[in-house]
């Protein structure tokens, strides 16, 4: 069984204490990705609409319209796209879904749930919004 942890948890414990999805990583495999890989300004601000959303939970459509293009699918896809990158510069596996790759690559760095329609809603990981803050991009 995987525990999902929050981030007071994860600053009780210590890696041996909890086992996260193999696809989500620690906060220093996420600021050694986001170190590496090229971003343009549109990925970062999808980045930070992200982090700074309540809850840090948003949808494909609010990512699009962050970027200036419209429609749930383009957020979800360019999304997916930096999602990609940043797991590949990790060394983080695609998370085992039945979903289009571009979506799977999201997983690495949210939980997400799709909508009556086409959009998903993403709660982005602790571990992502640490590191987002220990790389100084919010």
């Amino acid at each position: 069984m995987l525990e999902l942890i929050d981030r007071d948890d994860a600053e009780r414990g210590t890696k041996a204490d909890t086992v996260l999805a193999p696809h989500i990583g620690q906060p220093e495999d996420y600021v050694r990705a986001l170190s590496a890989i090229e971003m343009s300004s549109c990925e970062r601000d999808m980045l930070r609409a992200h982090a700074n959303a309540p809850g840090r939970k948003i949808t494909g459509l609010k990512l699009a319209e962050t970027v200036g293009y419209f429609g749930c699918r383009i957020g979800n896809k360019k999304y997916g796209r930096l999602a990609a990158k940043i797991a590949t510069a990790a060394n983080l596996p695609m998370c085992k879904t039945d979903v289009s790759d571009y979506l799977a690559a999201i997983f690495t760095l949210a939980d997400g749930t799709q909508s009556d329609g086409e959009d998903w809603t993403w709660v982005m990981h602790d571990n992502v919004a640490r590191a987002l803050e220990d790389s100084g991009l919010v």
